[in-house]
């Protein structure tokens, strides 16, 4: 069945007191019945791509707040062609020559007879569309018409985007204009990437929280619950960018009750949002791919020439001869060694993710399941504010990362300061190996839980990092821990871990025995077969030492050649 559009409607119905009350004609007389067939906000420069012809074209010139004067004469031009029914001017924003841009709004009105009618502030565009398309369509017309009109906005208000720091808010302030209700969006850590004026920042989705379902057809899962304070619903409109990417839109029911138009409103922000969050990531991707292969050949000392550095370093924006410091982070687990490709670099991503989300300005290069950082650092820091600084971090980036994957263990190898940005390559080659040296000190630490290891705090085994061949290392071995190793019998590995248990707890039987859950006599028993199998004096300072030396050593071992033994 055919749609019947109502009764003609005509701009000097619009002067008509309960229409739109306090609008007053200031230019256009002449066309005061020219029939409106449409509404539209002007909330981009280049609505007029979007409109059809016969539309009330609502602005407050806030659109065109940064144009030229130029600029703004030649948008204006092009509404000739349309032939737009009129527009409704409403003042208050602070808009760059806003008295010359109206000036020529008005000879613009009056040379081609298109009213121009002035609004108070107060009134809301939104009331005033809604007000016409109810005059002009049924119900389900009107919901499409505003559809149309509202993702029309927002497509020219992306499109026309030239400032990505501020895109996602300005996209958001439309939206809740046109709402009356103050709205933010959250990534799916529910880390806040925007919000407007008077949203919280901070959300949480509480298990009270029950599905929602709007009066319109949606692919969205909407939620309803108690914002913050317990006093204002709260609704959460889940969206799945892609298989690693989500998005929350959180409306605050702040000044007036969520309607069917307001969801209408929401949809199209989203696929404004989804369109704008696609274009950032890929410039992201464009520039992180840039800036690795800048880091890659600066941490390598590929560089050829100083003129080449002076332009990588400005490039990525850090001085030439500041102090910096190569931070190296990777996951922790022999676990990780099962998962495939695809789980890997996912948990690196969301590792990268963390890291420029918690670890300040910094630079990060990913390398392969490593992320290699670059940290500008105040010349007068002490180590000890240092250590103290960077265990802080770590700390904040693990628990970002734990959010989505509690089992997910970090870890971090920290270089020296050094002087210049060409000096990287020394405190990156320190930082690889204090983290190919974590999980080891992990191993001999009281707690087994080293997270971070920096290469000034490893002492003598600075030297045994320097290599990398097993039958070297082999030699800071005692011979007689060798020959407990070599030793074939199933106890061999019991009585390792004895052994690292009773030097970790100075030779006291006692405590070994508890740490260890057995009899104290087995414990006695075990370190007697140790000193049978080794010859080891426990009285002997020297070689007790040594087999603590040679205990991480055999780690080390294995860290290089896991077959070796």
């Amino acid at each position: 069945m055919a749609v019947r559009q109502r009764m003609a409607l005509y701009v000097k119905d619009l002067l008509k007191e309960e229409a739109i009350n306090g609008a007053r004609l200031i230019s256009g007389e002449e066309g005061l019945d020219n029939e409106i067939k449409g509404v539209t906000i002007i909330e981009a420069p280049d609505i007029v791509k979007w409109i059809n012809g016969g539309e009330v074209l609502l602005t407050g010139l806030y659109a065109f707040r940064f144009c030229t004067m130029e600029e703004f004469q030649s948008y204006i031009d092009e509404l000739e062609n349309k032939k737009i029914s009129a527009l409704i001017l409403k003042r208050g924003k602070p808009v760059e020559g806003a008295e010359e841009k109206i000036g020529y709004l008005l000879e613009f009105s009056r040379k081609h007879q298109i009213p121009v009618l002035e609004m108070p502030f107060e009134i809301s565009f939104r009331d005033v569309m809604s007000w016409l398309m109810e005059r002009l369509f049924n119900e389900e017309v009107t919901q499409l018409k505003y559809f149309k009109t509202t993702h029309d906005n927002f497509s020219a208000l992306v499109l026309n985007s030239e400032n990505v720091d501020v895109a996602i808010d300005h996209i958001l302030e439309v939206l809740a204009k046109l709402i009356g209700n103050p709205v933010a969006a959250f990534n799916r850590q529910l880390n806040c990437i925007g919000a407007s004026d008077g949203a919280d920042r901070e959300v949480e989705i509480l298990r009270e929280a029950r599905p929602y379902q709007p009066d319109i057809y949606s692919n969205y899962e909407y939620l309803i619950q108690k914002s913050g304070d317990g006093d204002k619903d709260q609704y959460i409109i889940k969206v799945k960018l892609n298989l690693r990417e989500r998005l929350y839109l959180v409306i605050t029911e702040q000044n007036r009750p969520l309607d069917v138009m307001d969801c209408i409103a929401a949809e199209s922000a989203i696929w404004a949002l989804q369109f704008e969050l696609v274009r950032q990531y890929s410039v992201a991707e464009l520039e992180k791919k840039f800036q690795n292969d800048i880091m890659h050949n600066i941490l390598n000392g590929k560089i050829d020439s100083v003129s080449e550095l002076q332009k990588n370093t400005s490039l990525l924006g850090v001085p030439v001869n500041g102090c910096f410091r190569v931070i190296v982070f990777g996951l922790k687990g022999d676990e990780r060694e099962k998962k495939d490709f695809k789980s890997k670099i996912s948990e690196t991503n969301l590792l990268s993710d963390a890291i420029a989300c918690q670890a300040g300005n910094v630079k990060i290069y990913n390398d392969l399941d490593r992320i290699v950082v670059i940290k500008e650092v105040p010349r007068e820091q002490t180590q000890e504010e240092y250590r103290a600084e960077i265990r802080a971090v770590v700390e904040e980036v693990q628990a970002y990362v734990s959010r989505s994957h509690k089992e997910m263990q970090i870890k971090a190898g920290v270089g020296k300061v050094v002087e210049g940005i060409i000096n990287l390559p020394e405190s990156f080659k320190e930082a690889t190996e204090a983290f190919t040296f974590v999980d080891i000190a992990g191993e001999i630490s009281e707690d087994g839980n080293t997270q971070v290891t920096l290469f000034s705090d490893l002492g003598i085994f600075k030297l045994l990092c320097q290599l990398d061949d097993p039958e070297q290392l082999l030699e800071y071995v005692p011979e007689g821990l060798q020959k407990l190793y070599n030793y074939k019998k199933p106890q061999r590995d019991d009585l390792l871990v004895t052994l690292k248990t009773y030097l970790d707890r100075n030779q006291n039987l006692s405590k070994t025995a508890q740490d260890l859950y057995v009899h104290y006599k087995t414990a006695s028993y075990r370190i007697e077969k140790i000193e049978k199998i080794t010859g080891v004096d426990f009285s002997n300072a020297n070689e007790v030492l040594a087999f603590r030396i040679g205990l991480v050593v055999y780690k080390m071992i294995e860290k290089y050649n896991r077959d070796f033994i």
